[in-house]
């Protein structure tokens, strides 16, 4: 009993250490009577940063709790790499979050917003170390829980509470999309361990069915079309700072728990075959509906929302193998994408207006002259998002591209460039009318936050460090072993 616990413990430690500060900062707001706000938000950020401590730490030391039907969950360098990225996603989004609170009138809920925030992460965790459907499907409604409930935070608006009613409804019928796959796979193979899943047990056709069930539920959480209705609608409704954390933190650990369970799980040939046509399609419906409807949007939250569903599509080209170099360029997208999108969505939130209402990029016209720092950082990002050369944006899709190719997938990687053309359209369109002259410029007042827009400045500088020596973050993805154990 005593090694169990230990290795429980062991195998949870990034994710004992936030459960501990939620406890701690739910202690602190109910002592205080939600007076505490400061101290809540810094013990957050202590909290984190301990989390990453914790995470260093572990480095190289694989540890596993385990049932007798084999291991549930894994803190394998694969693992610990994706709890990195959920901590600095989740350090922009709290930075970012701290003046936008206190302006909307919300600060007094700080405590109940960085719990919610911190339970996100636990749950984001948990799910890129499972190895255990049970345990994935209970990951996975951790986080839907807390972003449900952040999602209609700032409730004095009238969107977040529709919003948040939308993802209510929709996530819970994806989830129980995801409970029926689990229950049928189980059937079929008579476990939900990994290492269980080998040749089904029983019919051929449970395993088939809990398959498709399986990643429907999971697809809608990654938000891959054509089951990405919710997401605009919600992203865009939500607060800005909740969205940089929705659109990077779960669905980078979503697509990292998929890297862990496929192609090489379930076993018969049939079904990983499946499970990889599967994905294909999604992925390329993904990229043309994304950049297609982002065309269309002159929001620049919208657009985001939709550029963020598009670069899922993007990301799921290093899926087809389970190579050490699919894997690490999954890292190297992963960790680019949530400094590129969650840095475009701190920016956006600094030229909304007090009522929330997103600026369109009309409405930026020659704010790069008026803001410079600012206007620079929004360049980058969005050069960064279209894979301009010198940005970590290029890097991250030419080693996607690369594995996707090895894994004989050139059709969708001809799909995904013509996407990334198509783009660059909507992208270079916001940097235009930035230094735009012609025109008389905008009146979008810039919010004079000192934390997000430090939160932005450094997002764009590792943007371009990582676009001009991304070596690095490389070499530490294929020396590491950042490969499922």
């Amino acid at each position: 009993m005593g090694h169990a616990a230990a290795s429980l413990f062991g195998a949870s430690a990034p994710q004992v250490v936030l459960i501990v500060d939620i406890l701690w900062i739910l202690i602190l707001a109910a002592a205080s009577g939600g007076r505490a706000k400061q101290s809540a938000f810094l013990s957050a950020i202590l909290g984190l940063l301990i989390c990453g401590v914790t995470i260093a730490s572990s480095w190289g030391r694989p540890i596993a709790f385990s049932s007798p039907s084999g291991p549930v969950i894994r803190l394998d360098n694969f693992a610990l790499c994706f709890h990195a990225i959920t901590v600095i996603g989740a350090l922009i989004c709290l930075v970012s979050s701290y003046e936008c609170l206190r302006d909307e009138a919300l600060s007094g809920r700080m405590s109940e917003f960085c719990a919610l925030i911190l339970l996100a992460c636990v749950g984001s965790m948990y799910l890129v170390s499972a190895t255990d459907l049970v345990i994935l499907f209970l990951s996975i409604d951790t986080v839907s829980l807390s972003l449900y409930v952040l999602t209609g935070f700032a409730s004095r608006r009238p969107y977040p509470t529709e919003a948040a009613l939308k993802y209510l409804l929709l996530g819970a019928l994806a989830s129980a999309f995801l409970v029926y796959g689990v229950a049928f796979l189980y059937g079929a193979y008579g476990t939900t361990n990994l290492t269980g899943l080998t040749n089904p047990t029983a019919s051929p056709v449970y395993a088939v069915i809990g398959l498709g069930l399986f990643l429907v539920g999971l697809f809608f959480k990654i938000a891959f079309v054509p089951f990405h209705q919710w997401a605009p609608d919600v992203y865009e409704g939500a607060i800005s700072p909740v969205t940089a954390f929705m659109t990077t933190v779960p669905k980078v650990t979503a697509l990292g728990a998929y890297f862990r369970f496929f192609p090489t799980a379930l076993g018969a040939a049939h079904l990983s075959a499946l499970s990889s046509d599967l994905l294909a399609v999604v992925s390329l419906l993904t990229m043309i509906v994304a950049n297609l409807a982002a065309l269309a949007q002159s929001g620049v939250k919208r657009m985001l929302a939709y550029s963020s569903i598009a670069h899922a599509g993007y990301m799921a080209l290093s899926l087809f193998s389970g190579s050490r170099d699919a894997s690490s360029a999954l890292f190297f997208y992963s960790f680019s994408y949530t400094l590129m999108t969650a840095g475009a969505f701190a920016a956006s939130q600094l030229v909304e207006e007090p009522g929330g209402r997103p600026a369109s990029w009309q409405e930026l016209t020659g704010l790069a002259y008026r803001h410079p720092l600012l206007g620079i950082s929004i360049a980058v990002f969005m050069a960064g998002l279209t894979g301009i050369p010198f940005t970590a944006g290029f890097w991250a899709k030419v080693f996607v591209f690369k594995t996707a190719v090895e894994a004989h997938r050139m059709a969708l990687v001809v799909v995904a460039v013509v996407a990334t053309v198509v783009s660059a359209y909507y992208y270079l369109r916001v940097v235009w009318s930035l230094y735009e002259t012609r025109f008389a410029p905008s009146q979008r007042q810039v919010r004079p936050w000192s934390l997000t827009q430090v939160a932005v400045a450094l997002c764009a500088l590792l943007v371009v460090l990582l676009g001009i020596v991304p070596s690095p973050v490389v070499d530490f993805g294929h020396q590491s072993g950042l490969l499922p154990d």
